[in-house]
């Protein structure tokens, strides 16, 4: 299975998509050979990785390419130069790693089996970010029959309603994002707020930190700016508050201890497909305070965290200040619980058999 996405480990930058793909490659590599085309960079980040680049490489569950010259013509050329039976699409929108190849995939008579996964790229409030640019290719897709033509990929109830406004005869499988097993749980010290998630509107940071600063709380912000503009926004709110850190982007094999160390992790995000972020926090005995626009609003009912409507500004200060006078025997509990809410929610043995249930259908 040869999978096209702009980005990949070691990269991080661009949070759950490249996510996604790793946790998928990790719990699947002995059964399924994965084939990863990406950049040789990061999200936002010109430097390029300390890697082989233009070169197919084995390691950790799948051959990797990372393309030093990543334009749409040397990527279709790697693309019909792999003998492979799924074409997988981690993304929809991107010219080079989705747009064209897919274009091209559908006006062919002899591609292999499509599989598109958007990853949360159908939501509404995604598409309505630079709007015009993303509905053309979507109306070429139309065109082309996609909805004949290609598996998509969701990874729940609310993705499978985007896709279906968008492709209204989409052939979907709704198969869960795999998700790391919970740790055990830590009984140590735990201090302050934790917010992982890009500085971009679509996770609503510049609210959050209005938020924090109108209450004296401490607040740790983990995430790569998406906006240049909107970044200087948020760090003008976050200057004004001296309990406000932005950590900036943090690396897979360090976030672990940030959300060891923190009491409660918090999201106020305009929408998420699925929101790896909130399933992490839970796996470590972090409880969470997240808006209405979650696969997980049955978390509160759990005993796991808050479930807050998004809009509603006085719920979020009067949960913030709950959150941060809770005692000692309560929160013990809740951390319990976030583990809990984890274990019972993702079956990875059922899991496992439904992605390749997903790889092996025929179309």
């Amino acid at each position: 299975m040869l999978i096209l996405t702009d980005w990949y480990v070691p990269g991080y930058k661009a949070g759950g998509p490249i996510t996604s793909v790793y946790k998928m490659v990790k719990a699947l590599g002995d059964e399924v050979e994965f084939s990863i085309l990406t950049n040789n960079h990061d999200w936002h980040d010109p430097e390029p990785f300390d890697l082989e680049i233009d070169k197919w490489m084995k390691g950790d569950g799948a051959s990797v390419m990372y393309l030093s010259d990543p334009s749409s013509g040397e990527v279709l050329k790697e693309v019909r130069s792999q003998q492979h039976d799924v074409l997988y699409f981690n993304g929809i929108y991107s010219p080079n790693f989705h747009a064209l190849p897919l274009l091209r995939s559908l006006w062919s008579t002899r591609s292999p089996r499509i599989i598109v996964a958007p990853r949360g790229m159908l939501n509404p409030n995604a598409i309505a970010l630079k709007s015009t640019k993303k509905r053309v290719p979507l109306s070429l897709y139309r065109w082309l029959g996609i909805e004949r033509k290609v598996t998509f990929h969701s990874t729940g109830p609310k993705e499978t309603t985007a896709i279906l406004q968008n492709f209204s005869n989409a052939r979907i499988k709704e198969v869960s994002n795999l998700v790391a097993a919970p740790v055990s749980r830590v009984e140590a010290k735990r201090e302050g707020f934790l917010s992982v998630g890009r500085i971009s509107p679509v996770k609503n940071t510049l609210d959050l930190l209005k938020l924090f600063d109108q209450q004296n709380e401490n607040l740790s912000l983990i995430g790569t700016p998406d906006d240049v503009d909107y970044h200087q926004l948020c760090k003008a709110i976050a200057a004004r508050n001296e309990g406000v850190k932005l950590l900036g982007g943090v690396g897979p094999d360090r976030i672990s201890e940030h959300y060891l160390r923190s009491k409660f992790s918090i999201s106020m995000t305009t929408g998420e497909n699925f929101g790896h972020a909130i399933i992490e926090a839970l796996s470590h005995g972090c409880p969470v305070i997240i808006s209405d626009r979650t696969p997980w609003n049955d978390l509160e009912e759990q005993g796991a965290g808050w479930v807050i409507p998004l809009e509603d500004e006085n719920c979020w200060q009067q949960v913030l200040k709950e959150a941060s006078d809770i005692d000692p025997e309560r929160y013990s509990e809740m951390s319990a619980n976030a583990v809990a809410y984890v274990k019972r929610k993702f079956d990875l043995n059922q899991l496992r058999e439904q992605y390749l249930e997903l790889f092996g259908a025929t179309n």
